[in-house]
């Protein structure tokens, strides 16, 4: 990274200041990122008193990395999903006499085009 690019920020998480290093326009994101790991990490801590703060940060990241992966995942799948729409609309563009042979309720609609 370019450090004439950074700034210098600090981000408090259960009561600890965490200095950052951030591209300028980045600021916000990272201060909204930062409370909303306070906010889980504070939950857990109120459900699970008896745990140390240690445990709240692996179960907050655990959660985030499933989200993480569980939007990843539906990401690719929708992917995968334009991909195959994509190849069947060049195939109509390229042989558009097809579509004439496709059965009625497969049949483009011309009024959402």
């Amino acid at each position: 990274m370019d450090t004439r690019m950074e700034k210098s920020i600090r981000v408090t998480i259960m009561g600890r200041d965490y200095p950052l290093r951030i591209r300028p326009e980045d600021e916000e994101l990272m201060r909204q990122l930062a409370a909303s790991i306070d906010e889980k990490m504070r939950a857990f801590r109120a459900a699970h008193p008896d745990q140390p703060e240690l445990t709240a940060a692996v179960i907050v990241a655990l959660s985030l990395a499933e989200a993480l992966h569980e939007t990843q995942t539906a990401l690719r799948a929708l992917d995968a999903e334009l991909y195959d729409t994509f190849k069947e609309l060049l195939d109509w563009l390229e042989h558009p006499e097809r579509i004439a042979t496709l059965p009625e309720s497969e049949q483009p609609d011309h009024d959402a085009i």
